[in-house]
Formats: C-alpha cells, structure tokens, sequence
C-alpha cells in the first residue's frame, strides 16, 4: 500500500474517531444537564423522598467514566494523525541516512570500529551510578543489523519491537495492553495497578526525572523530515507508522501545563548549547510520552514491587542518557561507594542489553522501569 493510500485509510479513520469523540461529547453534555438538575433539586429540598444524593453521585460517576472515554478518544486521534503526517513523508535518501547514523554517538552504544583510532567517548554518564573496580568494560562491540550473519545473540527471545533495516535498534517501549500479567516478579498484575500509583503522584513536580520519548524536529533543507529532536539521530530514527520505533532519553520534567496534569513542558538532561537545535532542548510533551523515573529521597514515586532475572526492562544504557531494552540478570544489589564520609550505598540492578553480546551492566534501580507507558 502507497503512502497516498495508507493516508487515505488513516483519514478515514480519523474521522470516524472525531465522529465518536462528538458523540461522547453529547453525552457529557447531557450528564451533565442532568447533574444540574438534580442539584437543583437536592438544594431545594424537592426531591419527594427520592434518593437525590445517591442518585447524583451515580450521575457525577457517570460524568468521570465519560470524560476518560473522551481523553481515550483524543489520543486515538492524535496517534492517527501522526501516523498520517509519517505516511505523507517519504524516506531519506540513502546517503542522508548514513550521514545521521554516524552522528551524536553519545547518544548510543559505543561503536568498537572507531575506539582505537578515537579519544575515550565524551558521553555524559548516566548520574546516579559511580564506576567501580568491578564493573565490566563500558564498550560494547558493534551492534548488529538485522539480517547479518548468526552471531551469540541467536539464542534470545525475540525482540519486542521490530529493527529498523540499516540501523541498530533502540528500545521503544511495547504498547500498552490491558491484559498484561504479572511476572514473578511481584510487578502488578494490570495496568491498572501500575496507573492508580501514578496517578497518585500527578501532576508529576518539576525536577522529576523521566524517560521521555524524543520530540519530532521539523525536517531541514534536503533531510526528508528523517530525524528526531534533541539535535539526536539515535540509533533507531523514525521509521513508518508499521514499524514505528521511538527513542527514550533521560529528561526532566520543567512544568506542568496549565495545571494539566496531563501536558507538561519537559528538558533533555544532557542538552548540549554548543549543538543547538531549534526547541532549545525543552519541549511540550503529553504524559503518554513520559515514563516516570524514581526519584531519590521520595519512596513514594519507587515502585512497590522488583524486578526478578528474566524480566525484560526499560533502563538508561551506562555511559550514555539513552535507555535501551535489557533482561534483568540479577538484582536488585546493595552497591556500596566512595569513603569515609562520602560512603554510600547504591541500589543497582545487573542486567544485559540486547545488541551487546552478553556484557552485565551495574544500572541504578532509578533508571530502570516498565517497558510498558501509561
């Protein structure tokens, strides 16, 4: 299917979810309208012995199962609406996209070919963790691409996404589903589980770290809208609506937005002035592209459950602020580091990252999470 009839069929669906999103609207409205009188009635006391309190907080729970239907409704609208924008846009020529793959490497995993003949990596590391005696060699080999020769990584279970075809892959978390189990783990058995305790903590403070999906940058002269924001190409880059694979960064939330507790305005941790890029390293975002990290000295924003060995995660990659899929090897550790009165102990989860041929990385439990957004 051509990108004019993919359009033309994600239009048709746009419309009839804008269709239905009118028709929840009207619903509210009229809930609404009846919630109204029914005040009326319990404030003037004329409610001929009816049961108007219970009657009205059935009306009021009414309104809220609405109102989340509509949110629902919007967000299905926006996607569609992305999907379509991405579907009009017609792929990077060849030699554009091997010229963004081998940019803003600090972003990514570091690439073996180039090690000897270059300066140690000048990535941000990840904050949080310290390096230690212990800890395994920061460098992973190349990454493989799909379709190349059977190596190690043979025997693992298969991706959760799909890889883009000329470039390594980074992690973008599954979609969400309702239907999600429980691992042995302890985690939460549903989603909902994992909201209600979200939702306790909105709207989430300014200063709170997230993993936040990269905004889209507008597409420059010759780039053929290839590219993501925060002057960073990744690893994976935007590929169509099919296959879609989104880059986490290590951020921070700057505000709320109108006291929405959905919208915030949200940084790029590791923004570098000297590579500006058009949004400054700040953007407006929606709390479906935020993933909540802990945040040290609050155990309320820790989740209340760990991960066990085998459990795929979520987690920022050491060395860099990109996060990347990984299988939970062991963990969580008690870490201690420094000495004398900088003494301190470190939670840290040991695990593997796809692509990495097996290597064990020491990550702070702040900087692993759920696969899985909100």
């Amino acid at each position: 299917m051509g990108p004019s009839a993919v359009a033309t069929d994600l239009t048709a669906q746009l419309r009839a979810q804008l269709q239905a999103y009118l028709t929840h609207s009207a619903a509210i409205s009229q809930t609404l309208r009846d919630a109204n009188a029914l005040q009326a009635e319990l404030e003037a006391q004329t409610a001929g012995g009816k049961d108007v309190r219970g009657e009205l907080e059935r009306v009021y729970d009414r309104i809220d199962e609405l109102t989340e239907a509509e949110f629902r409704q919007l967000d299905v609208a926006m996607d569609l609406l992305d999907a379509i924008d991405a579907a009009q846009v017609p792929p990077p020529p060849a030699d554009v996209a091997a010229v963004k793959k081998t940019q803003h490497k600090k972003r990514t995993k570091a690439d073996a070919s180039s090690r000897a003949a270059s300066p140690a990596s000048s990535a941000a590391a990840s904050p949080l963790l310290p390096s230690h005696a212990g800890s395994p060699p920061l460098h992973p080999p190349p990454l493989p691409r799909q379709g190349a020769a059977p190596g190690p990584h043979t025997s693992k279970p298969p991706p959760l996404l799909p890889a883009s075809a000329t470039n390594p892959t980074p992690i973008a978390p599954a979609p969400p589903s309702s239907s999600k189990k429980a691992s042995s783990s302890g985690a939460p058995t549903t989603l909902k589980a994992r909201k209600e305790a979200l939702v306790a903590q909105l709207p989430l403070r300014p200063g709170r770290p997230i993993a936040v999906k990269e905004a889209k940058k507008p597409p420059g002269p010759g780039q053929g809208g290839a590219g993501a924001v925060g002057g960073a190409a990744g690893a994976g880059g935007a590929v169509g609506p099919a296959g879609a694979l989104d880059n986490y960064i290590l951020g921070r939330v700057v505000m709320c937005l109108q006291g929405d507790k959905n919208r915030y305005t949200v940084e790029d941790v590791d923004y570098d002035p000297a590579n500006p890029t058009p949004e400054g390293g700040k953007w407006n975002t929606t709390l479906k592209s935020i993933i909540p990290l802990p945040e040290k000295g609050d155990p309320r924003t820790y989740p209340d459950y760990d991960f066990s060995p085998g459990t795929y995660v979520l987690a920022c990659y050491p060395e860099t602020t990109s996060f990347y899929r990984a299988v939970i090897a062991s963990g969580p550790h008690a870490l201690s580091t420094g000495a004398g009165k900088k003494k301190e102990v470190q939670r840290i989860y040991r695990l593997t990252f796809d692509d990495d041929e097996g290597a064990i990385r020491d990550v702070p439990v702040e900087l692993v999470c759920d696969p899985t957004p909100l």
